[in-house]
């Protein structure tokens, strides 16, 4: 019995050890998930001033400072403390005095010696930008035609085939067909149209998938009408609506605050440039649970309301360059640009045109995400003006 006992208390004993290992282990995957999370991956500090950094983390540690490259592959100098690593409690305020523009490398090191956190660090010049959050048309012109589906074509006989199965996808942009350049869905049938007098049995297509460039080989085939087809369907220019969001002082815009996708594949357009152009708002669509809201307007592209020329689509927005008629639709006052790590809880306000002339409705901020795993949500906020949740039921699509 005695022996039984012993067997059952070592038994329970290695359980508590087991126990209490799993807790320690999992205590410190959680503190480093915590401390990668919550300090920023990247930190833009205005330069040649003192900037206060409030973590709010339970870190002691070092942080050490390194030169990044510029991109020349010059050592940039350094730009503020005397000493390369320095002793700190992220529960108090971390202060950075920093000097000149530059790119640098801040290393978070628990107790000087487990690297947690790599940080890159931008000393940058204030930024001035207009808000604006006028309604605007938008035309972007595809870089090549976008497959977005594949699809059967029926033959002379009444069979059936896709030339382009297991060979093209949705999400392709062909650019070229026989090494001639193809921009439109017009150039494309053009140039497919050829095959049928030529009598080729293989077309050569050029194309980008994700990002890059290859050539496949097709064989297409004469529909029962006649024409040369290679079973897709494409899309070339897209356009909507959408809101600028501001201008800076050198007269280059941002626009949407995400980048625009193709409708059928999700995939961000590869867009070879565009143009924004005044729109009108009509009318509103109010969002509901589950179902977001919308803008409903119209479009004109009269040269006399041309605002300004589209260059890059990205995930987080579209950019380019004003024109002059813009400023007619907005005012001159600039506000700085703060960085998200001074981004707090509380009041703030978003500028919109919901009613047909811009102002701006309050909001309350209720969190801001540190990392940068998400770039298109990175500040979460309620609605609190009640006018604007009466016209709108918060934000919908266009805003």
């Amino acid at each position: 019995m005695e022996r039984v006992c012993a067997e059952g208390r070592k038994t329970y004993r290695r359980f508590l050890v087991w126990l209490l290992a799993m807790g320690i282990v999992g205590c410190a995957a959680y503190y480093i998930y915590a401390v990668r999370n919550f300090i920023p991956d990247t930190i833009n500090l205005n330069r040649n001033s003192v900037e206060k950094l409030n973590f709010n983390l339970p870190f002691i540690g070092t942080v050490e400072q390194n030169c990044v490259n510029d991109d020349e592959g010059e050592a940039v100098q350094a730009y503020a403390t005397s000493v390369s690593a320095v002793n700190v409690n992220l529960l108090d305020t971390l202060s950075i005095n920093t000097g000149e523009s530059g790119n640098y490398s801040l290393d978070f090191r628990l107790f000087g010696l487990i690297n947690l956190k790599n940080v890159r660090l931008n000393v940058c010049d204030e930024v001035l930008i207009i808000p604006c959050g006028i309604p605007v048309g938008i035309y972007i012109e595809t870089k090549g035609v976008m497959v977005v589906d594949i699809g059967d074509i029926t033959l002379p006989d009444g069979t059936v085939r896709c030339p382009a199965s297991e060979i093209l996808w949705p999400g392709d942009y062909i650019v070229k067909i026989n090494g001639v350049n193809v921009d439109t869905k017009e150039q494309l049938v053009q140039e497919l149209s050829a095959v049928s007098v030529t009598g080729r049995e293989q077309v050569t297509v050029g194309l980008y998938r994700n990002g890059r460039y290859m050539e496949v080989r097709v064989s297409p085939v004469i529909d029962e009408n006649g024409n040369a087809k290679i079973g897709t369907w494409v899309r070339d220019d897209c356009q909507g609506l959408g809101t600028l969001t501001y201008i800076d002082k050198d007269g280059r815009f941002g626009a949407l605050g995400h980048g625009i996708s193709d409708v059928d594949t999700g995939k961000l357009v590869n867009s070879a440039g565009g143009r924004l152009y005044c729109a009108k708002i009509w009318s509103i669509v109010k969002g509901k649970s589950g179902t977001p809201g919308e803008v409903v307007g119209s479009i004109n592209y009269s040269p006399d309301y041309f605002l300004g020329k589209i260059e890059y689509n990205t995930e987080i927005g579209i950019y380019g360059t004003c024109h002059e008629n813009i400023y007619k639709y907005i005012d001159s006052y600039a506000l700085p640009v703060i960085y998200k790590q001074e981004v707090k809880k509380g009041r703030a306000y978003i500028r919109s045109f919901i009613d047909g002339t811009v102002r701006d409705y309050e909001i309350y901020i209720t969190g801001a995400d540190m990392s940068n795993s998400n770039v298109n949500k990175g500040i979460s906020f309620t609605v609190t003006d009640k006018e604007l949740l009466e016209s709108t039921g918060g934000i919908v699509q266009g805003m």
